[in-house]
């Protein structure tokens, strides 16, 4: 079989590219965006983000993204948002590349080759089990560019090529956690069952080699309680299921590239080694997570093993089904590939039904909470501090949009993502646990939180004033059912230069 990439397949991935970001849509400074954003600003101009810049740095210190990114807005003085648009395509685009370039070192038939990398495309937003991860984001994300040299690794292993661990180190720069998980999974590909499991009364020592920087205390442990989706014995049923069934469909595979016509004698040797890695990587994360000795290896993340046993599945299955069903039949194409694309079309436009579905580089969204955030960036000074509902990206309408991405300002802990940090960074959680207490978060638990912070009224926002400098708060508009609120921040009493339908910005004095 060929392995050749042409001028045409390149067009055709290109087109692939273009399409999947108007099928999946695309959105600047979002969900973990607002982690990396800010990190690539302050890179660009260290000014920013003065008084919390903590509560990124903390986990974007461990990888070269964001001087990646920084480094080329520098080279082609581009604007910033196009540069991160533009990255975000490359992730597209050489993701499907590598997808392609497995495919025709794993399929004969050109039908299961582009089944494959077209299944792939269409379920790029499937979600992983319990883990709070996507096959790919809707956003530019490191996660992206480390699976892209991953799987560029997986290629040049099955072509018993020592650039495979070239490509592991771009992951590991990229995304170090992505990278140890991927090269898990390339080990057992590359060495099968026997040779690593030998290893296995090597395991207890990687005890002593747990992270070994700020000890653990209460309020990182407190941190960690609130995110269930760690401790997989804590996962629900269905959870669990999205972890049996794609290992047990692998299975199948395994079976079916034995035995099948033609016979696919890397179907067979991928599956029963994914099956293999799957289950060895839940059962480590079973181990760290109750085994007192790793409990520092808990904010790794460990379930996150299962995203390439699913990006397989589904690469597999593309292919499969492309070879044995779809074949040379458009209309069997088009009946496979239409639902699919319709399913993940609407998904996204439930999951964020107040902004754009495309958010273009150079304009900004038309999203009420983010216009008021660009207010701020606009009309404030860069040393400002601000305090936002610390759930304000879960709010209604905020579309999980990053308030330190659009305003480039610095502002107190939020529940979110700074939670998030904080379970990384154990020095980090008493800082993260008093901030949100004093925003009004008053339980602090896995059952959820009782958050004060809209019952909130001048003399709250001048004791934050008093013990942290903030000048500036942002705050929903009180509706008609609000009207103890809204007399409560009478505007005489609390100045707000800016105020929109949904939001407004108030000055503290």
């Amino acid at each position: 079989m060929t392995t050749k990439i042409t001028a045409r397949d390149l067009l055709l991935l290109l087109v692939l590219t273009a399409a999947g970001v108007l099928l999946h849509g695309y959105h600047l400074g979002h969900q973990d965006g607002a982690i990396y954003l800010p990190a690539i600003k302050k890179n660009l101009n260290p000014a920013l983000y003065p008084y919390d810049s903590a509560f990124f740095l903390s986990q974007t210190r461990w990888m070269l993204f964001g001087e990646l990114v920084a480094f080329s807005v520098r080279l082609t003085r581009v604007q910033l948002d196009l540069a991160v648009f533009l990255w975000h395509l490359l992730a597209i685009f050489v993701v499907l590349l590598a997808s392609l370039q497995m495919s025709r070192r794993i399929f004969a038939a050109p039908a299961a080759q582009w089944g494959a990398v077209l299944t792939v495309w269409a379920a790029r937003l499937l979600p992983v089990a319990g883990t709070q991860l996507q096959l790919m984001d809707r956003y530019l994300h490191p996660r992206d560019l480390a699976t892209a040299a991953l799987l560029l690794a997986f290629v040049a292993i099955l072509d018993r090529s020592l650039a495979a661990l070239g490509w592991i180190a771009a992951a590991a720069v990229i995304h170090p956690t992505m990278a140890l998980f991927g090269a898990f999974h390339l080990a057992i590909q590359r060495f099968g069952a026997w040779k690593l499991l030998a290893m296995a009364p090597l395991i207890p020592l990687f005890a002593f080699g747990a992270p070994r920087g700020p000890v653990a205390n209460d309020a990182w442990r407190e941190v960690l309680s609130t995110r269930p989706y760690l401790f997989p014995l804590r996962w629900h049923w269905y959870e669990w299921l999205g972890v049996i069934a794609p290992l047990a469909i692998l299975t199948w595979f395994a079976r079916f590239g034995r035995t099948g016509v033609p016979v696919c004698p890397l179907v067979n040797q991928v599956s029963r080694r994914a099956v293999l890695a799957g289950v060895l990587g839940v059962a480590g994360a079973i181990l760290i997570t109750t085994v007192p000795a790793f409990e520092r290896f808990i904010p790794t993340e460990p379930m996150r093993t299962l995203y390439f046993v699913y990006f397989l599945l589904v690469f597999l299955g593309g292919g499969l089904l492309g070879e044995r069903v779809l074949r040379n039949h458009p209309v069997r194409w088009l009946l496979f590939l239409a639902p699919l694309c319709l399913v993940f079309f609407f998904s996204h436009r439930l999951s964020y039904p107040s902004s754009p579905h495309i958010e273009w580089p150079g304009r900004v969204p038309k999203n009420a909470w983010v216009e008021a955030f660009d207010w701020i960036r606009r009309n404030t000074p860069q040393e400002a501090l601000c305090a936002l509902d610390p759930l304000h990206m879960a709010r209604p309408g905020e579309d999980s949009h990053g308030f330190r991405a659009f305003a480039e300002r610095s502002m107190l802990a939020d529940w979110v993502k700074d939670r998030a940090v904080s379970a990384l960074a154990p020095e980090l959680a008493p800082t993260w646990r008093e901030q949100v207490r004093d925003l009004g978060v008053s339980e602090i638990q896995a059952g959820g939180t009782l958050v004060r912070w809209r019952d909130f009224g001048p003399d709250d926002f001048r004791r934050l004033q008093k013990k942290y400098g903030i000048s500036w708060v942002v705050l929903e508009r009180p509706t008609a059912a609000g009207a103890a609120l809204a007399s409560r921040r009478d505007p005489r009493e609390l100045p707000c230069p800016y105020a929109n339908s949904v939001v407004m910005v108030c000055r503290v004095e």
